[in-house]
């Protein structure tokens, strides 16, 4: 029998950040009655595959394979307005034959022609924030080293993501928001990592009819992610080169009311 992935539903924001700044405190937590726990580090490496095409990308599909952290495995992707479904299969060698199967039933024989097409290897820091003693947010603290398999680009950048846990209300992203935007994060006109991580954000922001404002501040974007993954040193001193800091700083400069690119 093909085994089926279990399902789940992503609702999440996402920030971008210049320095070097940390998360809120549990202090700050504290005065908006939350409660957070204590840090987590994780070190990811997802494979993310697509045809040559795009079938996936051009399905609104996302498929990897992530190593490390609480939910590796093989994930297929889908936005949605209501946020990101997500189909998961646990880690293995192999693409899973229920993978497979799923995906022929989305694009066809395209499913047989899926290869890799970029790596994200991630730093994550992790904190969870409760309300009433349930887990209800989770916060993570992500600098990403991005390699794009077809163009041979690299690219590095940080950012912060408010996660929903389970069946919280979405208005305690509302609540978040403000201690995230006080420590310095700006909501991210970017939604998927896959996305920045192939280049793809300003051909996104075209077809829904982005701004030349919007288009200027991913070109800026895409120019800092590019120079920081050039610099070839940790990823916390590259992406606090000067030279990264001031584009990031045009970039939000640019992006005075963050609008979100979709993927």
């Amino acid at each position: 029998m093909t085994e089926q992935g279990a399902a789940s539903l992503e609702i999440e924001r996402k920030y971008e950040m210049i320095g070097a700044s940390a998360l809120p405190d549990p202090d700050a937590w504290s005065a908006a009655g939350l409660s957070a726990g204590e840090p987590r580090r994780y070190e990811l490496r997802a494979s993310y595959f697509d045809t040559d095409d795009r079938a996936l990308a051009n399905a609104r599909l996302a498929m990897r394979r992530r190593a490390g952290g609480a939910d590796e495995g093989w994930h297929l992707k889908e936005r949605t307005s209501n946020g990101v479904h997500e189909l998961h299969w646990p880690l293995s060698d192999e693409l899973p034959d229920g993978l497979r199967a799923e995906l022929r039933s989305r694009v066809g024989e395209a499913a047989d022609r899926v290869a890799p097409a970029a790596t994200l290897e991630t730093v994550r820091v992790v904190v969870r924030l409760a309300e009433s003693g349930a887990d209800a947010v989770e916060l993570a603290d992500d600098t990403v080293l991005a390699t794009d398999h077809r163009a041979g680009v690299r690219r590095l950048w940080r950012e912060w993501e408010a996660e929903l846990v389970g069946s919280a209300d979405p208005a305690l992203l509302d609540r978040v928001e403000p201690l995230l935007a006080a420590a310095g994060a700006v909501p991210s006109p970017s939604e998927a990592k896959i996305a920045r991580a192939t280049g793809r954000l300003i051909d996104l922001a075209i077809a829904h009819g982005g701004s030349a404002r919007l288009l200027e501040a991913l070109s800026v974007m895409d120019a800092a992610d590019r120079l920081a993954a050039a610099l070839r040193r940790d990823g916390a001193e590259a992406l606090g080169d000067p030279r990264v800091a001031e584009l990031r700083a045009r970039a939000q400069e640019l992006l005075a009311i963050p609008a979100a690119v979709h993927d």
